[in-house]
Parts: C-alpha cells; sequence; structure tokens
C-alpha cells in the first residue's frame, strides 16, 4: 500500500406487483409502452438496495470500483502489524533527488476508507463523500487566490479528514484512527501523524538512478552530489515532529522535468507500468473469475455507511426522477421497456451500468450532517473494548459469497436460455432442457424438497405452498437466524445490511425459484416419461413463450443486480508478459512519443509528469464529445475529456507493458 505523504424516511424497496396492480400504473415520462400485464418480472429498479449491496461486495476491490468510481460509502478497518507501507515510486521516481521511505505498522491500526475511486484528483463523483464529510458541500474550501488547485486541494481533504478525526477524538498518535484509506491505480492511505508510535520508519534510500547518456554524450551521467544517502542500518531515526499540520500554502508537486531530462531517465518507461501492475494485483472479483482485493486492510462491516441508506432521500429522490426519464422507468421504477429510441440489449446494458453515473450532487447540508453524525457516532462505538452495534458477523464474507454463488451461473444460465432450439428438433430440444434442468437443479438443490405428488401441475406455480417455502429457504439462507430470540441483536447499520442482502437474494430467489419450478413442471408434463414413451413431443404447447419469459426473467435481474463487472473480462488468456487491463486513473496510455526511450505522459494537469498546470485544452485544441457510458446519459459535471475510455473499460484486453507510454497502434 502506498502512503499519501500529508500530513427514517422511506424505504424504497423491491417489490413485485400483481398484473392488476401493475397495469394500473403508469410512467412519468411520454414514451410508449406495452401494458405492464405483460410485464411479469417487476423489478423496482428505484430502489437502491442492489446498490447498497453492491457497494459492500466491492469494497477494497480494484475491479468493481474502477467501474463504479463514484463511492457513496465510509467504512471503518483495520491494518494488521507489520503491514509494509511504502512510498509511491510511480510518482515520484524519476526526480533527480527521489528518496524511498519504508514503514511498517508496529501494532494493529485502526483507519477509515472510502470506496469508489476516492483518491482519483479528477472526474464526476469521485471525491463527493470525503468534501460532504469535512464541509458538508461538495465545493470545498475557497481556492488560494481563488486559482488553480493543483494538488492544494488534495492537502486540504487530507488536513481536513485528519483534523475531523482529531477534533472529535476519535484518534490521534498512537490510538483510535489514525489513517485514511483510498483508491486510484491501486490503494493508497492518508497517515494523519508520522510520529505516531503505531508506525516505524525501517528504511529511507535516495532511489535517485544515474541518467542515460545524453545525445553525444560518451559518458554515463552519475546522480547529482549536492546530498547524501540516507541510508542506515540499524533501523533511521523515526520522525519527531508532533506539531499540528497546517495547509501548506504551496503544497509539494510531483516531478516536473523537461523533453531532454525525461527521455535520458532509465525507469520512466517502466515507472507507470510498476505502477499499474501493482492496482492489477488488487483487482478481485471479475469476469475472468475470483481474485484479491486489497487483502492488507480489513474491514469492520458492523461500520458500513453508505449514501445509499434509504434516509438519505435529498439524493434518492432526484436520482429517481432522472432515471425515470434517462432509462424508461415507472413511477414506481419499473422498467417500462426500451422505448421507441434504442434497442433492448442496449437498454438492459443501460440498467445494469447506471450506478456508474450516480453522484452526490443532491445531497443537501443536512443530509451530510447526518451522514458525519452517523460515521462519529460509529466510530466511537468502535473504539470501546466491546462495541455495542457489532454482532461479530462478517457482512463483507456473505456479500462476496453471494456474488460468487451466483454472478457467473446467471451469465452462464443465460447464454444456454439464448440457445434454445425453437426449430422442431425433439433430440436437440430434449438435449437443452437436461442441460436448463440441471442448472436449475443447481441453483435449487439447497431449497427445493421435491413433492409427494409432482404430476399435479399446480404445485409448481408461484401460488403453491411449495414456491413459497422454496423462495424463503433461498432468500433467507444467510440471515435465518438473526431473530432476537436466537440471541443475535443487531445495530443500525446492521440492519441496514441485512436488509441488502434479504432483498438482493429476494430479487435472485424470485427469479430462479420460478423457473425452476416451471422447468420441472414441465419436465415432469413432457419430459420424464416411461421406457414406451421416449420420444419427446414435436412441440409442447407454451413452451416457446416460456423460455421467452424465462430469458427475460434473467436479464432483468442481471440488470437490476447491477454487477457489471462481474460480466465483464478479457476475452482470451492473457501471455506471460501481458495483463489484462482496465483504464484505471492516471494510469492511462499516453500514446505521445518523445525522443530517446522516454514518453511525457499527457493527461489532466500535467506539463510534463507533474501538475504544473490547469489543461488548456487538448492537442487539437477542441474537447472530444462526452464518451457513451452504456447509461444514455453525460458523464456529470467536471467530465475529464483524458479521463479513461468508455470503450477502453468495457472491453478489457491483454497488453504488454510498453502499452501505457504507447498505446494502441495507429
Amino acid at each position: 500500500m502506498e502512503l499519501f505523504y500529508s500530513i427514517k424516511g422511506i424505504w424504497a424497496v423491491l417489490i413485485y406487483l400483481s398484473p392488476t396492480a401493475a397495469a394500473q400504473q403508469k410512467p412519468l415520462n411520454h414514451h410508449d409502452i406495452a401494458p405492464l400485464s405483460a410485464r411479469p418480472w417487476n423489478f423496482n429498479f428505484s430502489s437502491s438496495a442492489p446498490h447498497y449491496f453492491a457497494s459492500a461486495y466491492g469494497l477494497l476491490q480494484q475491479w468493481s470500483n474502477t467501474f463504479f468510481p463514484n463511492g457513496h460509502s465510509i467504512v471503518p478497518c483495520e491494518i494488521p502489524p507489520l503491514t509494509k507501507l511504502g512510498m509511491a515510486y510511480g510518482i515520484m521516481g524519476g526526480d533527480r533527488n527521489s528518496h524511498m521511505l519504508t514503514y511498517q505498522t508496529t501494532r494493529r491500526t485502526k483507519c477509515i476508507y472510502f470506496d469508489g475511486e476516492s483518491a482519483t484528483l479528477f472526474g464526476s463523483g469521485q471525491l463527493d463523500t470525503q468534501m460532504l464529510q469535512i464541509w458538508g458541500n461538495l465545493s470545498g474550501p475557497v481556492r488560494p487566490d481563488n486559482g488553480w488547485r493543483g494538488l492544494w486541494e488534495e492537502y486540504a481533504r487530507a488536513i481536513g479528514l485528519c483534523d475531523w478525526l482529531h477534533d472529535k477524538e476519535l484518534g490521534g498518535p498512537g490510538w483510535g484512527f489514525e489513517g485514511i484509506v483510498r483508491m486510484n491505480a491501486g490503494f493508497e492511505m492518508i497517515w494523519c501523524n508520522f510520529s505516531s508510535p503505531s508506525i516505524r520508519l525501517v528504511s529511507h534510500l535516495n532511489v535517485t538512478a544515474p541518467l542515460l547518456p545524453a545525445e553525444g554524450d560518451d559518458e554515463i551521467s552519475a546522480k547529482d552530489d549536492d546530498y547524501e544517502p540516507t541510508s542506515y542500518f540499524p533501523l533511521p531515526p523515526s520522525p519527531t515532529r508532533s506539531d499540528k499540520a497546517t495547509d501548506p500554502s504551496d503544497p509539494p508537486q510531483p516531478p516536473v522535468m523537461g523533453r531532454e531530462q525525461w527521455a535520458r531517465e532509465p525507469f520512466f518507461p517502466t515507472q507507470a507500468w510498476n505502477w499499474g501492475a501493482s492496482a492489477l494485483a488488487h483487482y478481485g472479483s471479475s469476469a475472468n473469475g475470483p481474485g484479491l482485493g486489497e487483502t492488507r486492510v480489513k474491514i469492520t462491516s458492523c461500520g458500513f455507511l453508505s449514501y445509499y441508506a434509504p434516509e438519505f432521500l435529498s439524493q434518492a429522490v432526484p436520482r429517481a426522477a432522472e432515471e425515470q426519464k434517462t432509462l424508461n422507468l415507472t413511477k414506481d421504477g419499473l422498467w417500462a421497456g426500451p422505448g421507441n429510441d434504442g434497442t433492448r440489449e442496449d437498454a438492459l446494458e443501460g440498467l445494469k451500468r447506471r450506478r456508474r453515473v450516480h453522484t452526490l450532487e443532491h445531497v443537501t447540508t443536512s443530509d451530510a450532517a447526518i451522514m458525519r453524525a452517523h460515521s462519529e457516532r460509529v466510530l466511537k462505538d468502535l473504539l470501546s473494548p466491546f462495541p455495542a452495534n457489532c454482532s461479530g458477523i462478517d457482512w463483507a464474507t456473505i456479500t462476496n459469497d453471494i456474488v460468487q454463488t451466483y454472478a457467473a451461473p446467471l451469465l452462464t444460465f443465460l447464454k444456454v436460455l439464448q440457445q434454445y432450439p425453437e426449430a422442431h428438433n425433439p433430440t436437440a430440444a430434449r438435449l437443452w432442457f437436461m442441460d436448463i434442468r440441471d442448472q436449475t437443479h443447481t441453483f435449487l438443490v439447497s431449497f427445493l424438497q421435491y413433492p409427494d405428488s409432482p404430476t399435479d401441475s399446480e404445485i409448481w406455480t408461484r401460488e403453491s405452498t411449495l414456491f413459497k417455502d422454496t423462495y424463503s429457504l433461498c432468500r433467507f439462507q444467510y440471515t435465518r437466524l438473526l431473530d432476537p430470540k436466537q440471541g443475535i441483536l443487531l445495530g443500525p447499520e446492521e440492519e441496514l445490511l441485512n436488509w441488502a442482502v434479504e432483498e438482493t437474494l429476494g430479487g435472485i430467489c424470485s427469479v430462479l425459484v420460478d423457473v425452476g419450478l416451471s422447468t420441472e413442471g414441465i419436465w415432469e408434463a413432457h419430459f420424464n416419461l416411461p421406457a414406451s414413451r421416449k420420444t419427446t413431443p414435436t412441440k409442447i404447447p407454451g413452451l416457446n413463450h416460456e423460455v421467452k419469459r424465462w430469458t427475460e426473467g434473467v436479464e432483468q435481474l442481471m440488470s437490476w443486480l447491477g454487477w457489471a463487472g462481474e460480466w465483464i473480462g478479457c476475452d482470451v488468456h492473457c501471455e506471460w508478459d501481458e495483463k489484462c487491463y482496465i483504464p484505471m486513473w492516471p494510469i492511462i496510455p499516453m500514446g505521445r512519443r518523445l525522443p530517446g526511450r522516454g514518453r511525457r505522459p499527457g493527461g489532466p494537469g500535467y506539463d510534463g509528469p507533474g501538475y504544473k498546470r490547469p489543461p488548456m485544452g487538448p492537442p487539437n485544441g477542441t474537447f472530444p464529445g462526452p464518451p457513451r457510458n452504456g447509461t444514455w446519459r453525460g458523464p456529470g459535471r467536471n467530465f475529464n475529456p483524458w479521463g479513461p475510455n468508455e470503450a477502453g473499460l468495457w472491453k478489457p484486453k491483454c497488453v504488454k507493458k510498453n502499452y501505457i507510454l504507447d498505446g494502441d497502434p495507429d
């Protein structure tokens, strides 16, 4: 992990309306839609439950938080003893006076974590949660001289968060909460006081490398000699200053040098790649399989706080109204189809990715104050020897287990459903149906008890007792014991996590139990025949309609869940010298060639590789239009034309180490 060097409301729930009730609902927009009675899968896409759940399962995972960068959550965490913390060579390396300081924790240390791309300096909502926590608004402090913020605002955030912890008696040197964990391309920590006994400086090295020869030189240049290397053994002295930091008038900047000097830096071509490779190691779960997120930080999930909580109506209400228009939803959050201007596939993809453009721009000062009060209450409780609101349940493990159980199998199931052989081929139909039944049985094997009279067709309907019993076992598979009679009491944060888990599983189980029982009914009536009648009928009445209904149900379920990153990955297995890459700020392909080996990064706020001045415009003098993000909306305020390319994000590819500097070939 890198060190950043600076000091109850209306509950929007998943609902299933009866066809009669649903038919009476009318959308707020004016698109022509088919009667809702023809749409049996009535997911409430305005519910915050799937977003709350997705935020919880994605904690400390690079992949998930890159696809959905605008974090909404504040989460307490801990770092174990002897965790190594180092400075960011990818940022500060290459200067003619580069030093590498490495620290280790000496004890279990408490921290807080802001999810999303919370250390990204440019964008359309990545910093919202921090801004609201410190200042109660998104504008932050007055700019110095009302001019370019540069890194000044980043230092102001670091100081503001550390001051908040100190002033509210939530932490200090050697006790309580001492750092803030955030993410851009990799995870970093703002450590509030380097004189704390909770960390120890273990090495301080001058890592300035000799320059490559300049053009026409016959000798290799050595590093400058105006300073002495400071590498000690035994341990170097720890910092002793303990005075409170003040806002720096001119914060330190990353190195800014000219083209010739960058071309002579021997390790400049690999700095960005190595930085990116560190982030890739913490991808977490994706379509390429489960993986490790940031394991050096341990989430204290009983203190999970999120602006997706139903009480924060100042954001939820305008967001729901906006999505009614952009995603073609009714006032009850039901999807009214693709409308007249798009395809079903594109509309479903937009629904699936809708969380990507969520920001906190409508959160009021009063709601920000409520979140801050909640966070102070939670953190104070966790400082006590026996926290009152922590049951010991590992909600991060539960949510991740649910995703690993259902994400990939749902995609596989959908692909098989889409291969339904509509042509009258009895053999192909029987083989296909056996595959479908195998998969639904796998989904339901822990919940379905086969009835004594399986030939009764009413048993396999949604109205049957069998459906209700199977659905209940499925939906409450993790939370059945959370009953005061069982002696397990939950605090308010865990109650919300319980709600999100049960609502998410409620959506999953409603579709899978429905499809599974329907499959069993058709199997019993048309395929489970004695040996003398093994011939499959050439046409099963209503099967085409039922398969279409199943397919639409799984499609809408996947869009409602919004686990888009779980169904995205590299299409091929990368070679030994390649990595599966998605754009992560600021590790984005530059593609601007310089003389010699090095390349000068372009990008937001860069003059050379530093942040010397704000961008005045792209190379061709015009800004490109906003990229399509799958939700058919613009990317929001503070749009950064040099940000990650949306097409590159949703189509990861295997790349080699020169990709960051070279980009795609023309």
